[in-house]
């Protein structure tokens, strides 16, 4: 059975030498939480936000997770329903032992039929595409899933992913909300992903950002980066959990967080699904 988990962000901010305060609100995250393990199918893409025509790197993780061996398993992407396409000789699969080129036998949808898979082992599919040139310009979002089937003695097992990406914003100050993983387990590791983009001349002071996590959702550390600086740990007194899971950073003593001009800000929250 599958859980679908969905929450969003939000930010106040004032731009540098006003006073007004603003107020933004990211993009709806979803996440699905998996209650039982068979075939497990991870879906990762190279970047959080696309523009037409551009190339993306997908990178699909495989694991065994039932009691038998897989004498094959077959992976089927929708590339987001004609939103992509696959960039051909692209595909590489990576096993334990090696990494070789894999070629499709469609692309429409784009479908691998790959190798045999150990009980609890994981190879690796990554493959480029690139964004359609006739993207309908009411397009803001690209989701596409993923299908694995494993092959059994005696049937098969399937398995689910997804990756959504976020369009470009123009927009002078936005707030977009993404998930390292799609799919997870229960006690599985992952992390949130706050991007605070600034596309003005001035910089952006933040006053707060709050999320809403899940209620089940055990928060293990958090982290920020303001533009290409480095990436520091925030400390328990830095934000603010509340009893109902609400995370605000930074707290009254936390640090100062700015967005510069045309850059980014990014915050993550690191936990699991207990």
């Amino acid at each position: 059975m599958t859980t679908t988990i969905t929450n969003q962000g939000s930010t106040t901010y004032q731009f540098a030498g006003s006073t007004e305060t603003l107020t933004t609100t990211s993009n709806i995250n979803q996440i699905s939480l998996e209650e039982t393990q068979g075939l497990s199918i991870t879906k990762s893409s190279s970047v959080r936000e696309f523009s037409t025509g551009e190339i993306i790197t997908y990178t699909i993780r495989i694991t065994n997770n039932s009691s038998q061996y897989l004498t094959g398993v077959r992976i089927i992407d929708n590339l987001g329903n004609g939103k992509l396409a696959y960039v051909l000789n692209s595909a590489r699969l990576t096993t334990s032992s090696e990494t070789y080129q894999v070629s499709p036998i469609s692309t429409n949808p784009l479908t691998f039929t790959l190798q045999q898979l150990n009980v609890g082992s994981t190879m690796t599919l990554t493959y480029n595409t690139q964004v359609v040139f006739n993207l309908p310009p009411s397009t803001q979002t690209i989701t596409n899933t993923v299908q694995g089937i494993g092959y059994t003695s005696s049937g098969t097992i399937t398995g689910f992913a997804s990756n959504t990406i976020q369009k470009k914003t123009n927009d002078s100050f936005a707030l977009t909300k993404s998930s390292s993983q799609t799919n997870v387990f229960h006690n599985q590791t992952f992390s949130y992903y706050l991007t605070l983009t600034n596309n003005t001349n001035t910089s952006v002071n933040i006053l707060s950002i709050t999320d809403q996590l899940p209620n089940n959702f055990i928060l293990t550390s958090a982290f920020v980066r303001i533009d290409n600086g480095p990436t520091l740990e925030l400390t328990r007194e830095d934000y603010i959990l509340s009893d109902s899971n609400l995370i605000t950073v930074p707290s009254s003593t936390g640090p100062n967080i700015t967005v510069p001009t045309n850059g980014n800000t990014l915050v993550i929250i690191s936990g699991y699904f207990n």
